[in-house]
């Protein structure tokens, strides 16, 4: 897939990478988060690191081509990467979704290969920093990013810088426990905030219940009849209908989102927490329930200090999250 805008950059330009378990990005930006020009590669075919590095190495040859961009005219290269990582020796550690990268030095091979400066990050910090730099709220000095997606990660902005962490967990939100009795997540713990509210997880939760107890729903409707296709879209669209079960999960879903978010309002005291993926696509069937529960987990007074909204970064938030890595390098 190739993305093409006739925006011309301001300034030197900067070299995006998102490597993630379906797709590997490579784009050319700004500073400004000005995207001249994505190009995407899959990833499974790649089999790992050995043919991968290689790969994204001839995507950036490529972009930069297209763009009529040279070297010369490149400050860094930004990199948004699965977690674990070890952002002190610039290394992906074992990512549960990409095997056959696991220890892979990113920032030396590239730094080796394209002799610029190199910067990476986890894609959940990545997102946070391109809500900082390039979203509606910009600027705001205490921000949080949950991606409110497949899974639930974060990023967290405290006086304009990001939080990292000594072992760079600090933003692990999706994994604090909410129940120590409740369901196992792949991490290796019980009951985590990822198991109630990422949507792979909620996913599986409705797919099982509709088996086990023979459940008439609009969201097998909405999944063409195919239980095993029912995903988060088809959860919102049956609730737009009124659909009783589809009510009762996105029941469950909000106070459990509500008691995550207040557990961070408690902890941080935000000026504003931006939601991803989910949010994005249920709006207000989600933020208003959302804000109606929140005092059940927090005081009033971090709740009122806080605006919570979805993203407005769209589907470029993987380019962008990148170009917010290099420009977070340069900056220092």
């Amino acid at each position: 897939m190739v993305y093409k805008n006739s925006l011309k950059m301001s300034g030197r330009g900067i070299i995006g990478i998102d490597i993630g378990g379906t797709k590997i990005s490579a784009c050319v930006g700004d500073e400004k988060g000005k995207v001249q020009i994505s190009q995407r590669i899959h990833t499974q075919p790649l089999q790992g690191s050995q043919k991968g590095i290689p790969a994204i190495f001839n995507l950036i040859r490529e972009v930069l081509q297209d763009a009529k961009v040279s070297l010369k005219d490149i400050q860094a290269l930004g990199i948004s990467s699965p977690g674990p990582i070890d952002s002190k020796a610039g290394m992906m550690l074992n990512p549960p979704n990409l095997k056959g990268w696991e220890n892979t030095e990113l920032v030396r091979l590239f730094a080796e290969e394209f002799k610029i400066p190199v910067f990476m990050n986890n894609d959940a910090n990545a997102a946070g920093l391109a809500e900082y730099e390039f979203g509606h709220l910009k600027g705001t000095p205490n921000l949080i990013y949950l991606t409110n997606s497949t899974g639930m990660g974060g990023g967290v902005i405290i006086d304009g810088k990001l939080l990292q962490g000594i072992s760079d967990t600090a933003g692990e939100v999706g994994h604090y426990c909410l129940d120590i009795h409740g369901p196992p997540c792949p991490c290796g713990l019980h009951g985590c905030f990822e198991v109630y509210c990422g949507g792979a997880s909620l996913a599986k939760t409705i797919r099982e219940r509709i088996k086990k107890e023979k459940i008439s729903t609009d969201i097998l409707k909405e999944a063409g009849g195919n239980i095993d296709n029912i995903d988060i879209i088809h959860l919102i669209e049956a609730l737009k209908k009124k659909d009783a079960f589809a009510i009762s999960i996105w029941g469950d879903f909000i106070e459990r989102l509500a008691q995550g978010i207040g557990v961070i309002l408690m902890c941080f005291n935000p000026d504003a927490i931006i939601l991803g993926t989910i949010a994005i696509h249920a709006q207000d069937l989600l933020i208003k329930p959302l804000l109606k529960t929140l005092p059940k987990y927090a005081w009033k007074q971090p709740i009122q200090a806080c605006t919570i909204e979805p993203s407005i970064l769209g589907d470029q938030i993987s380019e962008l999250s990148a170009l917010a890595v290099a420009i977070a390098g340069i900056k220092g």
